[in-house]
C-alpha cells in the first residue's frame, strides 16, 4: 500500500484560489450568520458561481473533475472558515451528487446531476427517522408500489439542507420485512412533489448558518424513473455515499484543527502573563505540540483516504470485495479521529484562550459549538468502531 503523496501545482492552484475566495466572501459574514442563525444565501449562491458543489464529478456532468483529492482540498479550506458552509456543501456533494454519480442512470445523471453539479439545484439526503438513527436499517418510511410507480409516506428527521434543497434523497422501505438486505430502496424525490412538506427545523448547540429538517411525506406519487439504483439496493448506496463522506469530513476537521492551532498561537504571542508572553511558557508550548502532531497524523491520513478513493473510480460493480471492506475501514477510521482529534485541538485552543475563548461571537467559540457534531452526524463514532471492530475481527490487520 503506497504511502507517498504530493499535490500537483494544479491542486496548489485550486487551494490557492479557493481560499482567497472564501476570506474575501465567507469570512466576512460569519458572526452575522452565527448570530441571525440564517442560511447564508448569498455566499452559498457564489460558491455555487464558483463550481464549488460540484467539484469532484467529472466534466461531462457538469463538475470541476478534480475528484476526491480536489474535493478534500476544497473542505479542508472552508473548514479552516466555517463549518456550516462546509455543512451545506458536504451533504449536497458527499450524500447528493456522489450517489447519483455511483448509481445513476444516464437518464437520472443529466436530470439531476447535472444542474446540481453546475449548482443550478441543491441536494439533500434524507436517512435518519424518529426510530431509525444508528439502526440506519430499520427505515420505518414506506414505499408502497403502485404500478410501476411509488407512493412514499413517513418522516425524515435531522436533514441537512432539507429546507433548501431542491431534490432529496430519501430512503424508504420497499419491504420492511428483509431490512438493509433487499428492503430499503434510494429515491429522488424533488421537494415540490405534492404530498411532500418541511416540518419544524431544530435550533442547535453549532451550524448555525445550516437547516436541520423535519420532512413529512404524506404519499408522495414517484415513478420508476426516480429509483435511484436498484429496488432494494438502497442501503449499499447509502453506504457507499458515507464512505465518500466520512473521509471528507476529515478534510474538513483538518482545517478546523489548523484554524484553531493558528489562532491560539497567535494568541499565545501576544498574551502577556508574569512578565512573559504566555507562548514561553511549557505548557502551552506542549499544547501547541500535541495539536501539530494530530494536524499532521490528519493530513496524511485523509489525502491517502482519498487517494485511493479516486484511484477505485465511480463504478461500484467493478469494485473487489475487498477493495470495498478496505475503503469502508478507512473511511471509519478516519471519520472517528479526525472528528476527536478535532474536538481535542479545538478544546486545547480554547483554554490557551482563557476567559476569551468562552466569549460568545469569538472564531474559537463558534469552532468549539460546530465541532461537536462531527462524533455524531455521518454515522456516531460508536458505529465507526464497530465498522472497524467487525472488519478487523474478519479479515485482521
Amino acid at each position: 500500500m503506497p504511502f507517498e503523496f504530493s499535490f500537483t501545482a494544479d491542486q496548489e492552484a485550486f487551494r490557492t484560489a479557493v481560499r482567497s475566495f472564501l476570506e474575501r466572501e465567507v469570512a466576512p459574514i460569519l458572526v452575522e450568520m452565527d448570530e441571525k442563525e440564517e442560511f447564508p444565501r448569498a455566499t452559498i449562491r457564489r460558491m455555487q458561481e464558483e463550481g464549488f458543489f460540484g467539484v469532484p464529478i467529472p466534466e461531462e456532468y457538469g463538475g470541476l473533475g478534480l475528484g476526491k483529492v480536489g474535493y478534500c482540498i476544497l473542505l479542508e479550506e472552508i473548514g479552516r472558515v466555517d463549518a456550516s458552509h462546509g455543512t451545506i456543501l458536504g451533504a449536497h456533494t458527499s450524500l447528493g451528487t456522489t450517489p447519483l454519480l455511483y448509481y445513476g442512470t444516464e437518464a437520472q445523471k443529466k436530470r439531476w446531476l447535472l444542474p446540481a453539479a453546475k449548482g443550478e439545484k441543491l441536494l439533500a439526503f434524507a436517512l435518519t427517522e424518529p426510530g431509525s438513527g444508528s439502526d440506519s436499517g430499520a427505515v420505518h418510511t414506506i414505499a408502497e408500489a403502485a404500478g410501476d410507480r411509488w407512493r412514499i409516506t413517513g418522516t425524515k428527521l435531522y436533514c441537512t439542507n432539507g429546507r433548501e434543497a431542491d431534490t432529496i434523497i430519501v430512503m424508504a422501505a420497499n419491504n420492511a420485512k428483509l431490512g438493509p438486505n433487499g428492503g430499503v430502496s434510494a429515491f429522488l424525490v424533488d421537494t415540490n412533489s405534492p404530498g411532500f412538506r418541511v416540518g419544524r427545523c431544530e435550533k442547535k448547540m453549532g451550524l448555525h448558518g445550516t437547516s436541520t429538517a423535519e420532512l413529512i411525506l404524506d404519499h408522495v406519487e414517484v415513478g420508476p424513473e426516480h429509483v435511484l439504483g436498484d429496488v432494494g439496493k438502497g442501503f449499499h448506496v447509502a453506504m457507499t455515499a458515507l464512505d465518500v463522506g466520512r473521509v471528507s469530513l476529515g478534510a474538513a476537521s483538518l482545517g478546523g484543527m489548523q484554524a484553531a492551532t493558528t489562532q491560539a498561537m497567535e494568541f499565545a504571542k501576544n498574551r502577556t502573563q508574569f512578565g512573559l508572553p504566555i507562548s514561553e511558557y511549557e505548557v502551552i508550548q506542549f499544547k501547541l505540540a500535541d495539536m501539530a502532531m494530530h494536524i499532521h497524523a490528519l493530513r496524511y491520513m485523509v489525502y491517502h483516504a482519498a487517494a485511493r478513493q479516486d484511484r477505485l473510480g465511480t463504478n461500484p460493480k467493478a469494485w473487489s470485495h475487498l477493495e470495498r471492506l478496505e475503503k469502508t475501514r478507512e473511511a471509519a477510521i478516519v471519520k472517528c479521529l479526525a472528528s476527536e482529534w478535532a474536538a481535542d485541538v479545538i478544546d486545547e485552543a480554547l483554554q490557551i484562550h482563557g476567559g476569551l475563548g468562552y466569549i460568545r461571537g469569538t472564531p474559537i467559540e463558534r469552532a468549539y459549538r460546530d465541532a461537536r457534531i462531527s462524533e455524531i452526524f455521518e454515522g456516531t463514532n460508536e458505529i465507526q468502531r464497530l465498522v472497524i471492530s467487525r472488519d478487523l475481527m474478519g479479515r485482521g490487520l
